[in-house]
């Protein structure tokens, strides 16, 4: 009987060794994963840390991500940030061997971010968890609410089509103070590539130019949409030519000009940049007039 309750007293002893080893906060995959943050954080990324054929899913059960798909969508998602990171503080690791002999590291991190278009700073918690074989990350899994981020970009968004709202509405009062108001003083025009505006008061001399010769000047939005810092619309322009254009004497004819342009906002959301992209020869040819040489 005694050797038998020394015998069950060694086993029960040897089980909770066995418990307690199954988990830990210290081990060299849980370094492997501090390593990954911090080259994230200095956008430095390695994908010698994954094994060749990883996924990872991020908020997702879909196909999951290649180690060089990975970066490709960092980078992507970098261009909407002027700043972001996991935060130092609170960082929590853990790693786990489960009962088929898999090894997990889970990661409990804050992540904050600076959004570009409207310099909004966000904080979300994130749980990554990753997958060890030999050394190298199998399986990763990240999991965080984005509607953080998703309501500041639509709002960011919401915030950029009315700024693009007001210098039409400028455009057809004939009055630049809304586009003053709004941009930089330096701010550039390109039209077809070529700079033709280099400031404030130049782009004001740009629209004289255009109101003068079409008393009736008109600037339709046909269509538009927001992406990181840059607006990007589809416009008609139409008027009736009643001034000197170009050197040329009115016609009384009517003009009706389609065209693109981009906009570019600075992280203060002023507007630094417009290039523009339409068809000048049709525009003439409406006219009746030769383009200027």
């Amino acid at each position: 009987m005694k050797n038998l309750l020394i015998t069950s007293l060694c086993i029960l002893l040897f089980s909770s060794c066995q418990n307690n080893n199954r988990y830990t906060q210290q081990s060299p995959e849980i370094d492997i994963v501090k390593e990954l943050i911090k080259n994230y954080n200095n956008k430095t990324y390695d994908i010698t840390l994954y094994a060749d054929t990883s996924k990872t899913f991020y908020n997702s059960k879909g196909d999951g991500l290649s180690p060089k798909d990975v970066i490709a969508y960092h980078e992507a998602n970098d261009a909407n940030y002027s700043q972001r990171g996991f935060m130092d503080k609170d960082q929590e690791y853990g790693m786990v061997k489960t009962d088929d002999g898999e090894v997990w590291v889970n990661c409990w991190l804050d992540w904050k971010g600076t959004l570009k278009v409207n310099n909004k700073e966000v904080i979300i918690p994130i749980h990554l968890t990753y997958r060890f074989l030999n050394g190298k990350i199998v399986r990763e899994v990240g999991m965080w609410d984005p509607s953080e981020i998703v309501l500041a970009l639509q709002g960011a968004s919401s915030e950029h089509t009315d700024k693009i709202n007001k210098v039409v509405e400028g455009w057809n009062a004939h009055d630049i103070s809304n586009l003053k108001s709004l941009s930089v003083e330096n701010l550039k025009r390109s039209s077809n590539g070529t700079v033709e505006v280099n400031n404030i008061n130049e782009y004001e001399g740009f629209m004289k130019t255009f109101v003068t010769a079409f008393p009736d000047f008109t600037v339709q939005v046909d269509d538009s949409a927001v992406s990181g810092n840059k607006i990007f619309i589809n416009w008609t322009v139409t008027g009736t030519h009643k001034g000197e254009f170009m050197g040329n004497a009115p016609t009384g004819k009517k003009m009706k000009s389609h065209g693109f342009s981009v906009w570019t906002l600075n992280n203060d959301g002023q507007f630094l940049s417009e290039e523009a992209y339409y068809d000048n020869l049709t525009l003439y040819n409406q006219l009746g007039i030769a383009p200027p040489k």
